[in-house]
Parts: structure tokens; sequence; C-alpha cells
């Protein structure tokens, strides 16, 4: 019988879709009213990689110290519904999983989809919606930190802005209440999270994260918008338009947590000593059609200075092919030193190409170049990480999209007698991505 009933509801759904599509309508949207002012909305994305992986020393898979992978990875996988349900009444909700490949020995069962965003907020008028619940509007500081993963330039999100919340959860969300909406051409966001414990006492001289009761914390970004306004019923920024709006906006965003950082005394007393963490943010974000024939450009360019205390650094690993090792300098597999106390640079530039001339070919392609530059206290040298790729999009607009990435990385070792973060080697990464999404 649960397979009778599986089978009727699948039936229901495509019937339902084939009578939406025959009136021309959205199929992934359900009005409530008439006018189409009460819906609800449902959206999927699937992005699978195919992925060859050059690893950082001393990795490992299994028992066995490997120096390259190759892997198959579902980098991201989303269901969810949202909507109007009132003329003041917004609800989001969405369940997902993130990176499960090979190390999941058991297969995806032991990574089932876990809820992502669950959120209501009610909209007093276009200057301030208030809400709470799971969500991630309250994280981080730029762009970035809540970003359209459908709708990326780049094959990733530049995760340096949302790793750069030491105590945001599982896909840098967070329970928090929050504010926003538009002052004239100013946009606003602001937030009060309640932060998850971290779990791991690893207390040194270097500053780590403290697995004290975390005080609350307080993040807010300002957005001018000198051309056209984007929405903010989504706490999630796209990554390229294009050439569907003229958007050029300018943010400033900080981050702050009393506490959220400890250390030991280096004179071996024993004295615990706490840091706040307090990140600040500046970035610019354009995007605009070049003539008349399709072609855009989009550039984005941000700037962090984050404080965490003595020495933090923290690895960007997403998704690591090899056993996670935090003791391993880089992290093991495709990690790089991306977060940490001081001032961190991001960059990506694409170009969308012209409409084809010939009507039935849809296609469009979209290089583009990104690079992360992170000067950090313990470091040496600053970190680099390049990357360079095009997507190309089957149909001409957002939805099915294929990407081929290719990223380099600096490593970095240290020794007795060289205690500081010393780069030692670049290593590389290819990704062929395919992803559906509606």
């Amino acid at each position: 019988m649960p397979h009778l009933r599986l089978v009727l509801i699948l039936l229901f759904i495509i019937l339902n879709t084939i009578s939406v599509l025959a009136q021309d309508k959205p199929f992934n949207v359900v009005n409530i009213t008439p006018d189409g002012s009460k819906y609800i909305k449902f959206g999927m994305n699937l992005q699978v990689w195919g992925r060859y992986t050059e690893l950082n020393p001393n990795s490992k898979i299994g028992t066995t110290e490997v120096n390259d992978a190759y892997d198959i990875v579902i980098r991201r996988l989303r269901l969810q519904a949202m909507g109007m349900l009132t003329d003041n009444i917004f609800f989001h909700l969405q369940l997902g999983q993130n990176n499960i490949n090979f190390t999941q020995n058991n297969g995806p069962s032991n990574a089932p989809l876990s809820v992502m965003d669950a959120l209501g907020e009610y909209h007093f008028s276009d200057k301030l919606h208030i809400g709470g619940g799971l969500t991630s509007w309250g994280s981080g500081t730029t762009r970035y930190s809540s970003n359209s993963s459908a709708t990326q330039l780049s094959l990733d999100t530049p995760m340096y802005q949302q790793i750069a919340n030491t105590s945001s959860t599982f896909g840098n969300r967070n329970l928090s209440i929050y504010a926003k909406g538009y002052l004239g051409d100013l946009s606003y966001r602001i937030a009060v999270t309640n932060p998850y414990r971290n779990t791991a006492n690893n207390i040194g001289f270097n500053s780590t994260v403290s697995p004290e009761t975390p005080r609350a914390q307080f993040a807010g970004i300002l957005t001018y918008h000198f051309l056209e306004k984007e929405q903010n019923l989504e706490a999630y920024n796209r990554g390229t338009y294009l050439g569907t709006k003229k958007v050029f906006n300018l943010g400033l965003g900080y981050m702050t947590q009393a506490n959220a950082m400890w250390r030991l005394d280096t004179s071996g007393s024993g004295v615990v000593h706490h840091d706040d963490m307090k990140v600040l943010g500046l970035d610019v974000f354009y995007d605009s059609p070049i003539g008349d024939n399709g072609s855009a450009i989009t550039a984005y360019a941000a700037y962090n200075n984050a404080q965490y205390g003595k020495n933090y650094t923290q690895f960007i690993a997403i998704p690591n092919p090899a056993i996670a090792d935090p003791a391993l300098l880089n992290g093991s597999g495709n990690g790089f030193i991306g977060v940490g106390t001081g001032n961190i640079y991001y960059a990506q530039v694409g170009y969308l190409f012209k409409n084809s001339d010939n009507v039935a070919k849809k296609g469009r392609f979209q290089p583009y170049i990104a690079a992360q530059v992170a000067d950090l206290e313990a470091l040496n040298t600053p970190m680099a990480m390049y990357e360079i790729g095009a997507n190309y999009y089957t149909t001409g607009t957002f939805g099915p999209k294929f990407s081929l990435n290719y990223q380099n990385r600096a490593v970095y070792d240290k020794s007795v007698l060289n205690p500081e973060y010393t780069q030692s080697d670049r290593l590389g990464m290819v990704v062929l991505q395919c992803q559906v999404s509606f």
C-alpha cells in the first residue's frame, strides 16, 4: 500500500504539472489567489561533480596515504517551498544535503536530507520585514555569505565568506531573529543569532573557537543600489543575472560575537585569554547587459578584515575527498588556509557571450576567472587561490547547465626551525559539474 500511495502521489504531481503547463503558467508555482499575490512556490537544485584532485601532503583515503584522487560528488541537493500565505506572512522551508561522496562508506543513507531553512516573517511594509527561524539572514558580512547556489558565476561560492562565521552550522544557517527592508535605494539586513556551541576543546597558544557557552552574535549588512534593485524576499544573493538586470551595488557589513575565541597565555601559566570575533566586510557587485545582442558582464570584488585573536587560521576543504584530519596544517585532501585573523581579498569576473544567430541553438557560454588572497597574521606570505572556468547554459537561461573549473591553491608548511607558516607548494583541482534546477 505505501508504494501504491507513492505512485498515486507522483501521478497527481505529473497530471497537475501537465495541466499547469497547458495553461502556460510556471509549473512550480501554485497560486492561492487568482491574482497570484498569495502563492506557494517550489524549487529544486542538484549539482553533481566529477573531479580530479591533487591531494595535500599526508592525505589519506582509507588507510592509504595518496597523492591524488578521482571522485564523484553530489555537491548540493536542495528541495524547497516558499510563499506568501497572506498579505503579510511569508514562509520559507528548505531541505537539503551537501557533499555526498565515496568517503561516506555506507552510502548516502548516512546523509539524509536536513532542514536547512525554516523561517517565517511578517511584512509591515517594504521598509520593514521581521522574521525568525533557521536562516542565512544573519550570516556573514558580504554578499556571498548568503549565496544563491543555482545562479553562481564561478563553480562554487567563495566559501571563506561563509566559514568566516565560526559558529555557523550546516550550510551556513543559524537560529536568528532578523529585520530587513528597503529605505529608498538602501537595503538593510540585521540579525541577532543564538550561536551553536563548539564541541571541540582544542585550546592552545594560538586562538581557537571556544567551547564555552556562546554569547549572542550580532550581524548586519547595508547595501546601496545605484541601478536596479535586487529582491529581498529570499536571503540568497544571485551570482549572475545573465544580462536580465542592470545592477550596481556597494555593500558594507559587520559581525561580532563576544568571547567567541580563547587561547592559553604563552608564559605557560595556564591562564586563559578570550578574544571577540569581529569581522568587517566591504564589497561591490556589477552585472549588466552589453549592447542589445544578449552579451553581459558580471563582476564582483570583496574585502574582509577579520579579527579572531592571535594567529587564528582555518582551512577550507569543501568537499573533502580524503579523510578529514584537522591536525594537518592545510587540512587534508583539497584544503587550503582561507580564513583567519588578517585581511582577505576576493574578486571574480565573467563574460556571457551573445545569443546565437541560429534560433535553434539556445546554449550560451560564460567564461570566468576568480581569485582569493588571504593575508593572514599566521602566514609568512599571503595565501593565493586562483580559478578559471566556464559555464554552458543548455537553454540559454537559468536551469540545466554544465561547468568546467580549474582551481590552483597554495600549500603551506612549518618546521621547528621555521615556526611560521611558509608556502611550500601549489596544487590543483579540476571539476566538471552538471547542474539541474528549477
